[in-house]
């Protein structure tokens, strides 16, 4: 069933249809709230907030446009508003900085290695201003086009280019400081 025909059905008042949808969409939006509001649970209730302001206007959809782009601007905004209400309050990530006491075999070493390596760029992409990671996971994690991200988060492509160029450095350095024999491409 195409994206086109579920959302027929669903402004038909198919519910079980705008459960697939959801299903589509959920991971990712998720994934995006959660790097912009740092919070797990406002992350959870914003996503489910756009589900429910999407539901609401999909009969004025434009189909001329993609509807994860249309989704995920929703999505951004509802972030937006979330981080607005919050008036700036500092969030102070805890972590768990204690190594365990296990042997661990050398032929596992490389995969720990990479393991190591992603929860160091996760841990970072926290630490960061989300007006930078949220356009680094729009386009390296979602796979987002400069136009994409420019539709979703109502910025000028200018500006998205260099929040992304900005926060490549930002990662890259904080990657480098954390662990500075990590080869990174510049």
């Amino acid at each position: 069933m195409t994206e086109s025909e579920i959302i027929d059905r669903i402004v038909g008042g198919d519910t079980e249809a705008y459960a697939i949808l959801v299903g589509q969409h959920q991971r990712r939006a998720l994934s995006l709230a959660e790097r912009m509001l740092q919070d797990t649970e406002e992350a959870r209730d914003a996503v489910q907030d756009a589900f429910v302001k999407a539901y609401r206007s999909l009969a004025k959809f434009n189909r001329d446009a993609s509807f994860s782009t249309w989704f995920y601007r929703i999505v951004y905004t509802t972030c937006l508003n979330v981080l607005e209400k919050r008036k700036r309050t500092p969030i102070h990530d805890e972590f768990d900085d204690e190594l365990g006491s296990a042997w661990i075999e050398p032929t596992v070493f490389k995969s720990m290695e990479a393991t190591m390596v992603d929860e160091a760029i996760a841990d970072e992409m926290k630490r960061m201003d989300p007006m930078y990671s949220t356009v680094l996971e729009l386009f390296y994690v979602d796979d987002r086009s400069y136009e994409e991200i420019v539709t979703i988060t109502g910025m000028p492509l200018g500006t998205v280019k260099t929040r992304l160029n900005r926060g490549r450095n930002q990662l890259r350095k904080a990657l480098l400081k954390r662990c500075p024999d990590l080869e990174i491409p510049s």
